[in-house]
């Protein structure tokens, strides 16, 4: 005699994850094939007080901060010491000229499990 079960979780959940999302969806990321190359391309935001621009990425290479633009306001997002989402970010107004920080969209579950950062003097 053959049991059915139902589960209507099951059919609840890609609504679920979807409500789950956050910020850095809407953001974008460079890669690069080394580490100082990314150093290099993002040196200006190391000198701004962006931590950790760079992180492994697990196919091979770099990816570079978190970018996203918003009517005129660019905001950067690097990694924690672990390889994580960092919880603070800088934005530059390009109509002032002026940098700032903001705090960043941490993501949930571990979004950036499995990355390594690399480590930089400065």
């Amino acid at each position: 005699m053959s049991k059915s079960f139902t589960f209507p979780l099951m059919a609840a959940l890609p609504v679920l994850l979807a409500s789950c999302g956050n910020d850095l969806d809407r953001y974008s990321r460079t890669t690069y094939s080394s580490y100082e190359q990314c150093l290099i391309a993002n040196r200006v935001l190391i000198d701004r007080g962006l931590s950790n621009p760079c992180v492994y990425r697990s196919g091979g290479g770099y990816y570079g901060p978190y970018v996203r633009v918003v009517s005129g306001t660019t905001r950067y997002v690097g990694y924690d010491r672990l390889g994580k989402v960092s919880g603070s970010g800088l934005t530059y107004d390009s109509k002032r000229g002026s940098y700032g920080s903001f705090k960043a969209p941490v993501s949930r579950g571990g979004f950036m499990s499995g990355s390594r950062s690399g480590s930089f003097g400065g």
